[in-house]
């Protein structure tokens, strides 16, 4: 494997809203965690955080990845063994920021994605600029209906919206991500 660029994902679970804009729990899904680990996987990205702060769906991701890196699972496909490689199990995302601070000696910038605007508000050339530069950055990515306001002040910087005068705005989280590391990382830095 090629050197890993200093990009991450972080799919957030918690604190997230539910239709009616209360926060709550989302679940965490299989084909997520095999889908945007392939993502990862394929783009060169240091690891894919699943961020979640309950024990049950820890131990599913646990089973999951258990199997694809047991002998039965890495003798049925390999390549999926390879890409779950990089899933991470947090309870937050502040252990998500710790784990990369330590790894990095100093404190990722978090970078998400809304559809409204914002003052600290950047294109992708800006965030292709900071892995290029080896800064430590975490694409943070929703579930439900979004991610709490309560880390959304915390963003250091937010995307663009994918398709920002898209009269329909409702894609798959691993549509999105798929896009967002795309343009971000495209055919190489």
């Amino acid at each position: 494997m090629s050197k890993p660029y200093s990009l991450s994902i972080a799919l957030l679970h918690y604190p997230m809203y539910d239709k009616e804009y209360k926060v709550v729990v989302t679940s965490v899904t299989n084909l997520d965690i095999h889908d945007i680990a392939r993502l990862s996987r394929t783009y060169s990205l240091s690891d894919f955080w699943v961020v979640t702060p309950v024990k049950a769906q820890q131990e599913m991701i646990e089973r999951i990845l258990s199997y694809w890196n047991s002998d039965a699972g890495k003798a049925y496909n390999p390549h999926r063994a390879e890409a779950l490689s990089l899933v991470r199990i947090a309870e937050s995302l502040d252990a998500v920021s710790s784990e990369l601070q330590k790894r990095y000696g100093r404190p990722p910038k978090l970078v998400a994605t809304d559809a409204r605007p914002y003052p600290n508000m950047v294109d992708y050339e800006f965030v292709r600029n900071l892995v290029k530069d080896e800064e430590p950055v975490v694409l943070i990515l929703g579930t439900g209906h979004g991610i709490a306001y309560e880390v959304i002040q915390r963003m250091d910087y937010f995307l663009a919206p994918i398709r920002p005068k898209a009269d329909y705005n409702h894609l798959s989280v691993r549509s999105a991500a798929s896009i967002l590391v795309d343009r971000i990382i495209g055919d190489g830095l």
